[in-house]
């Protein structure tokens, strides 16, 4: 599809999907003037910077700089990719994409996704009318009420009741003409040797929807006897269990607004919690997270909060997803609830303030681990104290933060029982051998690969402080380029000639510069790849709505500086390294030839900043 349509499909989409209107399903927004504001869903903030203009048609936050067009607000809130928030926004409106027109095959798998939504939701219906509208449902009343939970909460999370025959949602099915094989893939009906009947009866159930809330499966609480006490819809086409977190509908709002995740076990956990008003609540349904839920959960918050009761918490498979969050960057706290109960009994012994008061309270990653370690040795023995720190301590080596992993050692000194002087000993000859064992892999590497001498080294944290203070710089810089034509022209050329630290950032230089200027300035949206065309959108809208001049001879002279000192940074521990003999097959000739660059990038900092006294 050429490039013409291709704007003009996008065009379309976002003529159908006012930004104001778009944003309103996620931000509470209040008109000020001829714009609109709110609370920033990317960032935590008490004061509203959140700025979106219908005229415009562009969003933009003062606080943390997020900004771009409806497809931009999309791509960021629901981390999508660009295809998948076009399909997204085309979907809302009602529209069809020509480029993404399926496949016969496709259009057939999709047909048929679109009937068992169909499905779910209607025997979502029929399960609330037999809860709340016949004698039947009486007893699932009765059963809500005797667990504190009110009609209106019920009804916020669309609960059931599967009545106790075995074929009265058959029976519905044949009535309404629906094919049972079709309700059988839904999850919803059984085939057996005397035919179809219905899976669920007798239980009080709990629709599972998708983050849009569009039912996907039940799970089912038996009222009477029998087994197994949970039943959930088996794996389909829309419900797999892995991929589904309980309530995220429901509490998407509350996550967004409170900038954190609170993950309990259990269905009446998430009811109970939104009940006393704490909605930033999901429920795993009783599993170790998933790589699958870490993922969906990083879509809404880097801050995840655990609340499982005690002997959940304490399991090994829980860790296991503590560092499944933790490994994706999130901010993993664990919530220490008292011994017995869960986050339902302790909502209704203490209420919402007694449970944010345990919150509050908790405890991140490491301390919990550290008790968990603990509580399982030997602390009366010193061999036992011993084995216990030696546990301890690849803990330690997962943090980059030193003054931190210091913290730590001496929590870790004062929870075992011995002196701190011990601990640091210890600890220096733990990440002495492991420097050793590390060094063995080093000189391997460098002898299959003597050009590049240190590479590990570049991933030293000076060096990331470094890229990282690049990155405002950078980003300034293009944000200037986009401004005027002109300014852009007359320093082009030095930008041919400069490396950003951020690939991205970069990516969007490089395209830049390979611009045709006797185009359109700045460019299209549309001629820049998915993958950077959200950076891209983010600084024309920062430009529309914070126009403010770059001083572009400022940042460049900054940036230069700020590459020259990363330079010699670099070179310096590359020297230092092989004058050490920490690496082996670096030639003095190497070795020479590096000073005499060193030497060189000095002089070029001194000559081209004469008032410079140091690295920054």
């Amino acid at each position: 599809m050429d490039r013409l349509t291709n704007e003009k499909i996008i065009s379309d989409v976002k003529e159908n999907n006012d930004i104001v209107a778009v944003v309103s399903e996620y931000v509470n927004l209040k008109q000020s003037g001829r714009s609109f504001t709110g609370l920033c869903p990317f960032h935590s903030e008490k004061t509203p910077s959140f700025t979106v203009s219908r005229e415009k048609q562009l969003f933009y936050c003062f606080g943390c700089g997020a900004g771009g067009d409806v497809l931009s607000f999309i791509m960021r809130i629901e981390n999508l990719s660009f295809g998948a928030a076009l399909r997204f926004l085309a979907e809302r409106a009602n529209m069809r994409l020509p480029e993404f027109e399926p496949s016969p095959t496709g259009q057939k798998q999709k047909e048929e996704r679109e009937r068992l939504y169909r499905l779910n939701a209607f025997a979502a219906e029929f399960y609330k009318k037999i809860l709340w509208q016949t004698k039947t449902g009486e007893k699932a009343v009765a059963y809500l009420e005797a667990r504190g939970i009110t009609r209106a909460t019920a009804e916020k999370f669309g609960l059931g009741y599967a009545p106790p025959q075995w074929r009265a949602l058959v029976g519905l099915f044949r009535k309404k003409g629906v094919p049972l094989d079709e309700a059988e893939k839904a999850g919803l009906v059984c085939g057996g040797a005397e035919g179809y009947y219905d899976r669920f009866r007798d239980r009080l159930l709990f629709p599972i929807t998708d983050p849009r809330g569009r039912v996907i499966g039940f799970g089912g609480r038996i009222l009477g006897e029998g087994q197994p006490k949970y039943l959930n819809s088996p794996e389909t086409v829309l419900y797999q269990k892995s991929r589904s977190l309980y309530g995220l509908a429901e509490a998407r709002e509350g996550i967004r607004r409170q900038g954190r995740v609170i993950i309990v076990e259990g269905y009446m956990d998430v009811i109970q919690a939104h009940q006393h008003g704490i909605d930033e609540v999901v429920a795993s349904s009783g599993t170790a997270l998933t790589p699958e839920q870490v993922r969906l959960l990083k879509r809404y918050s880097d801050k995840v909060f655990i609340a499982y009761d005690a002997d959940a918490a304490g399991e090994a498979a829980t860790i296991r997803g503590l560092d499944l969050l933790a490994a994706a960057g999130a901010e993993v706290r664990v919530v220490r609830l008292p011994a017995g109960e869960d986050p339902d009994s302790l909502l209704k012994k203490e209420g919402a303030a007694g449970f944010r008061r345990y919150v509050a309270e908790s405890v991140d990653l490491f301390t919990f681990k550290l008790a968990y370690i603990l509580e399982k040795a030997d602390l009366a023995t010193p061999t036992g104290k011993a084995q216990a720190v030696q546990r301890v301590f690849p803990l330690l080596t997962q943090m980059q933060n030193e003054i931190a992993r210091e913290a730590y050692l001496k929590q870790t000194a004062a929870a075992v029982g011995v002196s701190e002087a011990s601990i640091y000993d210890q600890w220096r000859i733990y990440k002495y051998n492991l420097r050793k064992n590390k060094q063995r892999l080093d000189i391997k590497n460098n002898q299959r690969h003597t050009n590049d001498i240190a590479p590990a080294r570049r991933r030293q944290p000076d060096a990331l402080a470094g890229e990282k203070e690049l990155l405002p710089l950078e980003r300034e810089l293009l944000r200037g380029c986009l401004q005027e034509k002109d300014f852009f022209a007359r320093i082009r050329r030095t930008l041919i000639e400069i490396k950003f630290s951020a690939p991205l950032y970069d990516r969007l230089r490089q395209q830049l510069v390979e611009w045709d200027l006797s185009g359109e300035w700045p460019p299209p949206a549309d001629a820049f790849p998915p993958e950077i065309r959200g950076l891209y959108m983010e600084l024309l809208a920062e430009n529309q709505m914070n126009p403010l001049p770059v001083d572009l001879d400022g940042c460049l002279k900054r940036l230069r500086q700020r590459q020259l000192t990363e330079e010699i940074r670099r070179l310096e521990q590359e020297v230092a390294v092989s004058l050490d003999g920490q690496v082996e097959g670096v030639s003095p000739l190497k070795l020479q030839e590096n000073l005499a660059l060193l030497n060189e990038l000095h002089k070029k900092l001194r000559e081209e900043f004469p008032t410079f006294s140091g690295l920054i």
